[in-house]
């Protein structure tokens, strides 16, 4: 059904790379539970050692930084990820704003006509992300906002089975 493929480009290791430079590993490391110079070994890429993915899912709980959760799902070709724990009904309108300004940043970087750097690329990739998991949580809190009122969920489903009957779909 699903066609997973390992990506030839190396994303996790981009990301591994991005997230050492944006936190401070000596604390996160102590926060974890792991000796630093260990962290530091599994966040390079140039190492042996590699983070596991319970070590992924624990320094992604201790920062709330996706990077690393994002560059894995890159790697197998896969979009951001989106916490589902985040999607609050009463949140849609900060949801649109923030999807939007992050749209707003990837058609700056867009138009800009600025070299296409390393970094640049980066930042480009988080707002896309950033951009796709807002609009992720815009659908989901959407979604059980509709079906947290029974009679609008009875009216949404009655009006998608009428335009399936009619052929709209």
């Amino acid at each position: 059904m699903f066609d997973y493929q390992v990506s030839i480009q190396p994303h996790f290791d981009i990301a591994c790379r991005a997230f050492s430079r944006r936190h401070n590993i000596a604390k996160l490391a102590r926060e974890i539970g792991m000796k630093e110079q260990t962290l530091r070994n599994k966040l390079n890429p140039e190492q042996v050692h590699q983070l596991s993915a319970m070590e992924i899912a624990v320094i992604t709980d201790v920062t709330e930084d996706p990077i690393l959760i994002d560059g894995l799902l890159a790697q197998m070709k896969c979009g951001p990820s989106v916490p589902l724990n985040e999607a609050k009904a009463e949140c849609v309108s900060q949801y649109v704003l923030q999807a939007t300004a992050e749209i707003g940043k990837v058609a700056a970087r867009a138009v800009s006509g600025q070299r296409m750097t390393a970094e640049c690329k980066s930042s480009l990739v988080e707002s896309v992300n950033a951009g796709i998991r807002y609009m992720s949580l815009i659908g989901i809190a959407v979604h059980s906002r509709i079906h947290a009122n029974p009679t609008l969920a009875s009216t949404v489903d009655a009006i998608s089975g009428l335009g399936a009957s009619i052929g709209l779909t």
